[in-house]
């Protein structure tokens, strides 16, 4: 028995490793390991399985009350939070009201528009209120009713039977149903309902509501068995208005990584191609063309395509390159020159080879005689019969010292390949060093970011060069500005705009701000975004640190590291990884880092408003999970009940930023840069 549970955790290790959570959750949960299933699960997007595994660690018997034993009730909590992600709210409200937390059910209820069910359940005294509308997956559904429903069916009678489906929530019967009647929308909607995303599209498609369809497209996982069914509708219907958006290449993406198999599939790759050229994607269409032709040599224009993209790709990022070999080749050269004695510059290499016929050096020609050089007037005497002394010849000055160019960890003082002099270390930190240095050609201060030697692997690099390329796409005084990268030795480097005052973290750390300052720097920062995200790019880690207000009072947003374009696959991030620092992460950045959108960016902003007028943190802890689960289902205690000053207006609109929904939130950066002016114009006076 020992064996198996070793060999079964070693399996869900393994697929842990390789993304596939799923699987490892199965795996830890049959070896008993409920912890990890559960974090397993969580990782995946299971949220269901994730509060089965929590209710088994915590041995939840239904019907029993949890209040008098805190660990148990913070697991079943936990289990809470994840049944009410998962969709399972019943069990959710369950398990509050178990836990003694009728009030979290209550407002979950509410946050999904359901008034009626909660007013129920804050009148009801008994503590055993039974929900109206949820089905509960543990509970069977009546048996004589579904036959009865089946009996319709059966004798014909496809329209009662069809209403008796839908009646017991049998959506893929009623579905199924739906679309034999001819009544598409209808069975698209009963399609969405049972998770049929790929039915659901074609249900949608057939009445011409493409974007319908291309939503339900969206949420097909590589693993659906009509995926590339699915990747194939999807270009078509974008390649139809020649759009590329973020979700279809999220949806594409393993699909573009394997050989077209078809004919359909072909076409599929021609226009993926098509489309990223149009968005100047170069990388990601000639890649398309290379899979393509590996599968279909020959195929329309496909080749002279491949060669075009290829020569794109190469431009600016080689070039890049080039001048960076180039860079480091000529500073290893100058270090040898300066470590080399310098011989007589008239030794030729023949004189080295040996002795030279005398015949073989030309005669110098014999030089004319110099005129004498005139007499010097006599000084005039001076009162007292003294007589001026002509003043000695002044001593030379004496030369400036060189700068110190060595090789070695850079310091202060050294001169950077010829050209920056390191002034003083401004900033340590685990990836590196920054210090403010001065640009010796051309005559100004900057601020130069050093890479530890240990922090240097390809994707480090990845990184800073994103960050360099994509901040040189945008010019706004509320942007920090990048100029530079370089090599140092072993070291690389970027160079960017030096600025004298301090992050945003260390201004709001001691506590809320005054309103007025506040709103200035908030608008600030939602100018600034506003600019990234016309760009096309996600930030991915709005944070205060990553905020710097100078000694000017100019707010500027920084750290482009994990960035991502919305319409190409250039961030870089892991697969199955969440970057970005939890206590400003959006609910949907928790479980699909590399899918969020713009919208994630103003969740975080949110974040930093609430802690920017209250002092504190919509939600914060100990451990990551709980703060993750926070954000994913509870909401935040308004603002107001932490600081009275806060206008209502503010307060209002720090909660649609802190939506759970994206939708529901501010759908941009200029919106809500509007409504803070327009507080500013009014003094923001409406404080009830």
């Amino acid at each position: 028995m020992e064996e198996s549970k070793r060999q079964l955790m070693s399996e869900g290790r393994a697929a842990e490793k390789r993304g596939d959570l799923k699987s490892a959750g199965d795996a830890y949960a049959r070896a008993g390991a409920h912890e990890d299933a559960a974090r397993s699960y969580f990782a995946g997007g299971f949220f269901v399985e994730a509060g089965k595994s929590l209710l088994q660690l915590s041995g939840y018997v239904a019907g029993r009350s949890a209040s008098a034993d805190g660990g148990r009730r913070n697991l079943m909590l936990k289990a809470a939070i994840c049944f009410s992600r998962g969709g399972d709210v019943a069990r959710a409200v369950d398990l509050y009201v178990a836990c003694g937390e009728k009030h979290r059910g209550v407002e979950l209820l509410r946050s999904l528009g359901d008034m009626a069910n909660a007013a129920r359940l804050e009148a009801d005294r008994t503590g055993h209120v039974e929900l109206l509308g949820y089905a509960r997956p543990d509970k069977a559904q009546p048996e004589e009713e579904l036959r009865a429903a089946r009996r319709l069916e059966a004798t014909g009678k496809r329209e009662a039977a069809l209403e008796a489906y839908a009646g017991l929530q049998q959506w893929q019967d009623a579905a199924r149903l739906a679309r034999v009647l001819g009544k598409l929308e209808r069975a698209a909607e009963y399609f969405d309902a049972a998770a049929m995303c790929f039915e659901a599209a074609e249900c949608h498609f057939a009445v011409r509501r493409r974007d319908e369809g291309l939503a339900c497209l969206y949420r097909v996982t590589p693993t659906h068995p009509r995926y590339r069914e699915a990747c194939v509708m999807a270009i078509g219907a974008c390649a139809d208005r020649s759009t590329l958006t973020f979700d279809l290449e999220q949806l594409v993406t393993k699909f573009l990584a394997t050989k077209p198999a078809t004919d359909k599939e072909a076409e599929a790759f021609y226009a993926m191609g098509l489309l990223f050229e149009g968005a100047r994607s170069f990388d990601s269409a000639a890649d398309c063309y290379r899979h393509l032709l590996a599968a279909r040599p020959g195929y329309r224009d496909a080749a002279d395509r491949l060669r075009a993209a290829a020569d794109e790709e190469q431009g600016a990022s080689s070039k890049d390159f080039q001048r960076i070999v180039a860079e480091e080749q000529g500073f290893r050269e100058a270090i040898k020159r300066h470590a080399t004695p310098i011989a007589n510059p008239i030794v030729t290499p023949e004189l080295r080879a040996g002795p030279i016929a005398t015949d073989s050096v030309p005669d110098v020609p014999p030089l004319d005689d110099l005129p004498e050089l005139p007499s010097l007037p006599s000084l005039p005497a001076l009162p007292g019969g003294k007589r001026l002394q002509a003043a000695a010849p002044a001593p030379a000055a004496a030369a400036a010292p060189a700068p110190v160019v060595e090789v070695g960890p850079p310091k202060e003082g050294m001169v950077i390949n010829g050209r920056y002099r390191l002034e003083k270390k401004i900033g340590q930190g685990g990836m590196g060093a920054v210090y403010k240095a001065r640009d010796l050609e051309l005559g100004e201060d900057v601020a130069i970011k050093f890479l530890a030697v240990g922090m240097v692997d390809e994707e480090i690099i990845g990184r800073f060069r994103q960050e360099v390329s994509l901040s040189r796409q945008f010019s706004h005084p509320n942007i920090i500005r990048m100029y530079d990268i370089g090599s140092y030795g072993d070291s690389k480097f970027m160079t960017m705009e030096y600025l004298e005052g301090e992050d945003l973290g260390s201004i709001v750390r001691p506590g809320a701000l005054p309103i007025d300052k506040g709103i200035a720097l908030l608008m600030q920062a939602a100018n600034a975004l506003a600019v990234v995200h016309d760009h096309g790019v996600v930030h991915r880690d709005v944070k205060p640190d990553n905020f710097f207000l100078t000694k000017d009072g100019v707010l500027k947003v920084m750290d482009f590291g994990i960035a991502k374009r919305q319409a190409t696959n250039t961030g870089l991030t892991r697969a199955n990884v969440t970057a970005g620092t939890p206590q400003y992460l959006a609910p949907e950045q928790a479980s699909n880092f590399g899918g969020v959108t713009h919208l994630a960016d103003i969740y975080a902003l949110g974040c930093i408003a609430y802690k920017m007028f209250t002092g504190q943190v919509p939600f914060d802890g100990e451990d990551v999970m709980p703060i993750l689960l926070a954000h994913l289902t509870e909401p935040p205690k308004p603002p107001r009940q932490w600081n009275p000053q806060i206008p209502a207006d503010l307060e209002t609109i720090i909660l649609q930023l802190l939506a759970k929904r994206p939708e529901q939130r501010l759908q941009s950066c200029r919106d809500l840069s509007a409504l803070l002016g327009s507080m500013i114009k009014q003094g923001h006076a409406r404080r009830a």
